[in-house]
């Protein structure tokens, strides 16, 4: 860790776990100069102070946007199936 670095510990909770492991790949991409490491129940961000705050609000944007891509899927693929006719060719 940097001098400058900050450290921020994010508890998640129990409802969010299931996507944490996919939203922290899209997060790495997204900020390849922050630091995460993840433990069962919390994310762990090591970034410079001034970047902290966006780098959370990031972080669970990310977070609930992996829920919400998750839970909607089928909702979506049975769409694009009804509106092209192919069942199964856009899973």
């Amino acid at each position: 860790m940097h001098p400058a670095d900050y450290e921020r510990i994010l508890t998640i909770e129990p409802e969010l776990r299931p996507w944490l492991a996919d939203a922290a790949a899209r997060f790495r991409y997204l900020h390849p100069n922050v630091h995460l490491s993840m433990s069962e129940q919390s994310v762990t961000l090591v970034t410079s102070g001034d970047q902290m705050a966006a780098v959370v609000q990031d972080f669970m944007f990310c977070l609930y946007r992996q829920k919400i891509y998750s839970e909607t899927l089928p909702l979506r693929t049975m769409l694009i199936e009804g509106v092209t006719g192919f069942a199964g060719r856009s899973a």
